[in-house]
């Protein structure tokens, strides 16, 4: 009777445990993503259970501009805890941005997955300061398969498109659709830019450190009919070469 009346205790605690974790509210995630993030993640109004919440708040990366989060829902992915990872349907809208992943913590770092973000480019000059200058716009996406973080390294690939480019200073509209494409394998990811198509062709290869400095080396030429009005953007962008092209040197 005692060891029967004792599994029945267990199995009864048990149960109230699970209970009481499955009705930890938001706040507990949002308080787990400030701390994990040293700061770098702030969640307020969290609402919901642990496991399904809505959130907005903030995120400020190192060397960029902080970045509000309009709006924030994550449910969990109870299936990925059989591999060891605690796994979230993420979405999320910023600054005209909306994202879509799959967010997971595990032993060996974070992860993120099937990663799917659109909007419009006017959005990253909020996002990075450095482009305001442009006040760009046209239909901005980025897309990456499989992105680990164990803290020092960086792996995974992603696929950046600006598509009919435009930028407030020109009168060339649009200067053409652009595509970025980041290699992670480690400490700095290698990227490489290319030009779809439009007036503005610019090839450029580089790499990008997860603190966000970056440097990019290429050129930057305008079709002969639309190389004069191009000209100030060409500037901008590097130095005239005697073959007419602009050698893009950025090592900010």
């Amino acid at each position: 009777m005692n060891r029967r009346f004792a599994a029945w205790a267990a199995l009864g605690l048990a149960a109230y445990v699970l209970f009481l974790f499955a009705l930890m509210p938001a706040s507990f995630v949002a308080e787990r993503a400030r701390v994990a993030t040293d700061g770098a993640v702030q969640l307020t109004e969290a609402s919901g259970p642990w496991w399904n919440g809505r959130a907005k708040g903030r995120i400020s990366p190192a060397r960029a501009a902080p970045v509000e989060l309009d709006a924030l829902s994550w449910q969990l992915k109870p299936l990925r805890l059989l591999v060891g990872r605690l796994a979230f349907d993420v979405k999320a809208s910023a600054a005209g941005l909306v994202a879509d992943l799959e967010a997971a913590r595990s032993l060996g770092g974070w992860q993120a997955r099937d990663v799917n973000a659109r909007g419009d480019a006017a959005a990253l000059a909020t996002i990075a300061p450095l482009l305001s200058a442009l006040r760009p716009t046209g239909a901005f996406t980025l897309t990456a398969p499989r992105l680990e973080w164990d803290g020092t390294q960086l792996n995974g690939e992603a696929t950046a498109e600006w598509r009919g480019a435009t930028v407030g200073f020109s009168e060339v509209r649009p200067v053409g659709s652009y595509r970025a494409s980041f290699e992670g394998s480690g400490s700095a990811a290698k990227v490489a830019i290319v030009t779809l198509d439009g007036p503005l062709r610019i090839t450029a290869q580089g790499a990008m450190q997860p603190t966000g400095r970056f440097n990019f080396t290429g050129e930057a030429k305008a079709d002969s009919a639309q190389a004069v009005p191009l000209e100030p953007l060409l500037a901008m962008l590097g130095t005239r070469r005697g073959d007419g092209a602009y050698g893009i040197d950025w090592r900010p």
